[in-house]
């Protein structure tokens, strides 16, 4: 490779590199920004702004696991739902 070409390729990776960390620190400010302060300090280790949202959607949502328990007492719950003999429809 000749040097201009080598020279071009290393300021489009610079520039492409450049791009994703103003990205991530926009994201990152937006996040923190938008948090309450406990809720910051749970956060404020993460690194980037991926690493932020994934231990928020834990956070809050819970695992996959935590999410189909959830899941499966509420259909319990409704299948036990029953009108009560005092009850009208109107």
């Amino acid at each position: 490779m000749k040097d201009i070409e080598k020279d071009l390729l290393f300021a489009c990776v610079e520039q492409d590199d450049k791009k994703k960390i103003s990205l991530n620190c926009k994201a990152k400010n937006i996040l923190c920004c938008a948090l309450s302060k406990k809720e910051f300090n749970r956060i404020s280790a993460c690194k980037s702004a991926m690493e932020m949202w994934d231990k928020l959607r834990i956070t809050f949502e819970g695992t996959d696991k935590v999410k189909e328990t959830r899941i499966d007492s509420l259909v319990a719950q409704n299948e036990r739902f029953q009108m009560q003999p005092v009850e009208t429809i109107t």
